[in-house]
């Protein structure tokens, strides 16, 4: 997610990153739960890692039990939209209503009362997409924004020989301190479940572990910051 200058204007609402001088970093998943996620979920607790997940509210309809499953392992969920809907040139009023509120009202019905409290609730844009009337709903409404600052594009051909060395490789050469990764466990557009998630994980986690990284949810990252911190840095790769 790339720096925008309207995000300076609420510093507080955004988190691009974890403060540099502490050695964690988080590891984010977007777009799910999928059908790959429970897997996923197997690997993280095998390796005693808790992450963050952002979720679509139309997944979460579909996988009530899984959302539940998440939130009882403790891992942090946040909102990734109803649909996963590109935001640009959506009025921010229409675009809460239609995309924001009722994927929050799906997490809220899987979790019930229990829901993991961040500092406040997250929210990551599809496609890092969002204008400066939609941050500043957002804001208004109480959400922290959350971008990335390591992007190893696990998306892109899945089915390409190499792929999860490819992606592992990419997240150890971008990795830094208060880092946080953009991962996608969510089924992909054509409806397929990201497999290679697993295995990057497996393989990733060691690695990163080796480095002298511990491993933390995007929300302690959240928590760490003090609270007149203007931060501005910038999510871009």
């Amino acid at each position: 997610m790339d720096w925008h200058g309207f995000l300076q204007h609420r510093p507080q609402a955004y988190l691009g990153r974890g403060a540099p001088d502490r050695r964690v970093l988080a590891l984010t998943f977007d777009d799910g739960p999928g059908a790959a996620t429970p897997d996923l979920l197997d690997a993280l607790a095998e390796l005693d890692v808790r992450a963050s997940f952002f979720c679509v509210g139309a997944a979460m309809r579909a996988r009530p039990a899984l959302v539940r499953r998440l939130l009882d392992e403790g891992h942090e969920l946040g909102n990734h939209s109803e649909r996963h809907a590109d935001a640009r040139g959506i009025e921010a009023g229409r675009w809460m209503r239609e995309e924001v509120a009722p994927a929050a009202q799906a997490l809220a019905a899987a979790c019930g009362s229990t829901l993991q409290a961040a500092p406040a609730p997250l929210f990551r844009p599809a496609y890092g997409e969002i204008d400066a009337a939609q941050y500043e709903a957002l804001a208004a409404a109480g959400y922290t924004v959350v971008g990335w600052s390591v992007d190893p594009r696990d998306w892109l051909e899945p089915d390409a020989p190499g792929y999860v060395p490819c992606v592992v490789e990419s997240v150890l050469a971008r990795i830094h301190p208060g880092a946080i990764v953009l991962l996608h466990d969510g089924d992909d557009e054509s409806g397929r479940a990201r497999g290679g998630i697993v295995e990057i994980v497996r393989r990733l986690v060691p690695a990163l572990r080796g480095q002298g990284y511990g491993l933390v949810r995007a929300g302690d990252l959240l928590a760490e910051r003090p609270p007149t911190d203007p931060e501005r840095a910038s999510a871009a790769n």
